[in-house]
């Protein structure tokens, strides 16, 4: 077996997919932070912090936008679950 960890294309890849990463990293990061102003300014009108149709307004037109090769129940799933990891820090970040 070869060393994949000299081979210069095995490096250009593994490159190309950490950039990506700390992209996905930043936008959720900013995504919380959105979300974060919005849930106050919904709470100084009163109004519920979760609007579940807005969620399923997005995870749908997400997967109207995806142009794969994620496919349309692998964005539910993962919308899901970003969705829930900004909800839960939005409230860790409300209680500190």
């Amino acid at each position: 077996m070869s060393d994949q960890s000299s081979d210069p294309i095995v490096e250009q890849f593994r490159n190309q997919i950490t950039d990506t990463d700390l992209a996905i990293l930043e936008a959720i990061n900013r995504r919380i932070t959105t979300v974060r102003k919005l849930h106050a300014y919904k709470a100084e009108q009163g109004y519920d912090a979760v609007d579940p149709s807005r969620e399923e307004w997005l995870t749908q037109y997400l997967q109207r936008c995806n142009k794969g090769p994620l496919s349309n129940d692998e964005v539910a799933i993962l919308w899901r679950s970003i969705i829930d990891s900004t909800l839960r820090e939005v409230a860790r970040l409300r209680e500190a």
